[in-house]
């Protein structure tokens, strides 16, 4: 018998368990220092109403975010700034709801920030004591499954290291079997090899071994040797590929009819991406409402400025290779992508990108509406339509597609957005384009709600100061 390991955050239900409990302590709390009452809010119908919101922002936290994602390898100081974040967030949310339903005026600020306070530093210690217990308990269990190595001598040392990494795995590592040689009686790196390939079946049946992790190339071999273990009731994993920085993520899928291991550079769950779209939605539809008082304010000066359409479109490449019409408020000159091959020369960006200091193409508004990044607001429509999302990487044009290189491909892995990392991260200071590849690789690779609201906070505040743009 095996048990799987737990994906998602029924993996962690005591954390979030703990979690509710310390949340729901600390508004005792905070209701009994702020009012000076011995009573339970609950009894006080709008704190009582307010207590169930923050359960339900708990519980939506555990659900539609990585809020316990590697929990139990944090480190003292890291689950200190997750714990921030976490109470941030309800914070946040209590607000909002208070302001949505119109009862700023029933509730003490006080009480709100005494809240905060006392359940950073509840979450932060239960946490941390939780923690500690959970890898106490999975370090000392003496009912730890006993696994027994099967590889190639050369691959031994790499394979305990690999092990190492990760000191809180639920099994007992306790020896290797060489496939291609005897070596019974040797350690490597203090793990003795317990048995030659042609006695591990009598070694098995005399010693207690649950599980068996096969290392071999030879599917053939591998498989035969396999089958006989399971006969004796125990668990088989197959070496398929090694973990990397591209390939953390990956889970056993159905594909056609066959079971099939599938990784990619980030694995999401249908309800983040739900999530994402109604932001997504909602975003749009504030932003076409500023589009259209943009398109008021700014439509006769463009037209006033150079005679023509108000609007640009573009053909722009998206996810993984789609083209669509990326739409704009119109910056520049008519005829700017003929001049684009006379200013080859002064492109300031190395590598697939274009960029000109003081671009002669644009027209004297144009300057303007870019620093404060007006001219994007019409790209709000292909948000809508769902041909961008308003956070991911920004997408190229045709030309400098076909430029890319296979690595380059990667930026290409979500759908394109209207802000990302790299706009964040001083978007007119970054001039090699390896860099943007890197930071919209990590984008990518470590997405989440929170990783997008903040890139869109930081917008939001470089669209009004102009910080990072050209």
């Amino acid at each position: 018998m095996y048990k799987r390991t737990t994906r998602g955050w029924v993996k962690h239900i005591d954390f979030m368990l703990l979690d509710v409990l310390t949340l729901q302590l600390s508004f005792i709390i905070a209701y009994i220092l702020r009012f000076r009452v011995w009573e339970l809010p609950y009894y006080e119908f709008w704190y009582g109403r307010a207590a169930m919101v923050v359960l339900l922002l708990t519980l939506g936290l555990a659900a539609f975010t990585n809020a316990y994602s590697g929990i139990i390898r944090r480190m003292f100081f890291v689950e200190m700034r997750h714990s921030f974040i976490h109470s941030a967030l309800i914070f946040i949310g209590l607000n909002l709801y208070v302001v949505s339903f119109k009862r700023s005026e029933i509730y003490s600020r006080l009480f709100w920030y005494l809240f905060w306070f006392i359940s950073f530093f509840a979450l932060w210690f239960s946490r941390t004591v939780l923690k500690r217990i959970v890898r106490v308990r999975m370090l000392s269990s003496k009912n730890r499954p006993r696994l027994i190595v099967i590889c190639e001598s050369s691959e031994a040392e790499d394979i305990v290291k690999d092990f190492s990494r990760d000191r809180f795995h639920e099994f007992k590592f306790s020896g290797f079997v060489f496939s291609d040689k005897s070596a019974v009686g040797e350690e490597i790196l203090h793990f003795p090899v317990v048995s030659d390939l042609k006695s591990f079946y009598e070694y098995a049946k005399n010693n207690v071994v649950d599980e068996v992790f096969i290392s071999n190339n030879n599917l053939d071999w591998a498989q035969f040797y396999a089958e006989e273990l399971l006969k004796m009731g125990i668990t088989v994993h197959y070496r398929l590929v090694r973990r990397d920085d591209y390939g953390m993520n990956r889970v056993i899928e159905n594909c056609g009819g066959y079971s099939v291991l599938t990784t990619s550079i980030r694995i999401t769950t249908g309800p983040q991406l739900l999530v994402k779209r109604i932001m997504d939605i909602f975003g749009s539809l504030i932003g076409l409402v500023i589009t259209i008082i943009c398109t008021v304010i700014f439509g006769p000066i463009i037209f006033i400025q150079s005679p023509g359409s108000i609007f640009f479109s573009q053909e722009r490449v998206g996810k993984n290779g789609r083209r669509f019409k990326l739409y704009k408020f119109r910056s520049m000159y008519p005829g700017a992508d003929e001049m684009k091959k006379e200013l080859e020369a002064e492109n300031e960006m190395d590598g697939n990108m274009f960029k000109v200091k003081n671009d002669p193409r644009i027209i004297p508004v144009g300057h303007f509406m870019r620093k404060h990044s007006i001219d994007e607001l019409p790209q709000f429509w292909n948000v809508l339509k769902g041909d961008m999302s308003l956070v991911g990487t920004r997408p190229p044009t045709v030309d400098e597609y076909e430029k890319y290189e296979a690595h380059h491909k990667a930026r290409l892995g979500f759908n394109p957005g209207l802000t990302g990392l790299w706009q964040v991260s001083g978007r007119s200071e970054i001039r090699n384009f390896e860099e943007v590849v890197e930071l919209d690789t990590k984008y990518i690779s470590e997405w989440s709600i929170w990783m997008d609201l903040m890139i869109l906070i930081k917008t939001v505040k470089i669209v009004f100061t102009g910080r990072g743009a050209q």
